[in-house]
């Protein structure tokens, strides 16, 4: 089991997350005192959530890793701030509200996608619906590495509540399954498109 802290000044939601946290501590994570104080350096990984106080997101950032916390993410509001928190020694920065309207733009400007990851500019994994032309054909009937330019990673069984990781070629698409592809975004959207 994962040991998980929290240490906020705001007390109500230290209290709000307290029954799902191993240690929640009411108590300024600007003073470096404090962050000693918690035992904060034990821990693994150290989260900044802060990004409407840049000021206080650096400072916090700052202190982490002086403390010596092996590895700390931080939040960002801006790619200024992002900068700023890389500069200083964040070793990830993210920003949860841009990722996650860019991931849901995506999803929702594809036909049939009911979640995607992006590797790179030119590559992604989907799950979509089966095409309606592909139902009670198999990946080798339909020649889909070939002639579509994807793979087939994995394909969710509606009826058995199953995953089938790298489904055998002469399996029978059903109607209503859930696929998990693998190929560049253009061959993936030629699928999405065609129901």
């Amino acid at each position: 089991k994962r040991q998980v802290m929290i240490i906020d000044s705001d007390s109500d939601i230290v209290s709000s997350l307290a029954d799902t946290v191993t240690n929640a501590i009411i108590g300024d994570p600007t003073n470096e005192a404090v962050l000693r104080a918690s035992g904060v350096k034990e821990y693994d990984c150290a989260v900044v959530c802060i990004s409407s106080n840049i000021n206080e997101s650096i400072l916090i950032t700052i202190l982490l890793k002086e403390i010596g916390v092996k590895k700390v993410v931080a939040r960002a509001a801006s790619d200024h701030h992002k900068k700023v928190l890389e500069k200083i020694g964040a070793d990830e920065v993210v920003f949860p509200e841009r990722d996650m309207g860019v991931k849901l733009a995506h999803v929702l400007s594809r036909n049939n996608v009911i979640e995607y990851i992006q590797f790179s500019k030119d590559f992604l994994i989907a799950e979509v619906v089966t095409p309606s032309k592909w139902e009670g054909k198999s990946i080798v009937d339909l020649n889909i590495r070939q002639k579509y330019g994807v793979t087939i990673i994995a394909i969710n069984d509606n009826e058995k509540d199953e995953i089938d990781v790298s489904p055998n070629p002469q399996r029978i698409f059903k109607k209503g399954e859930l696929i998990t592809l693998m190929g560049k975004t253009q061959d993936v959207d030629k699928i999405t498109d065609m129901n």
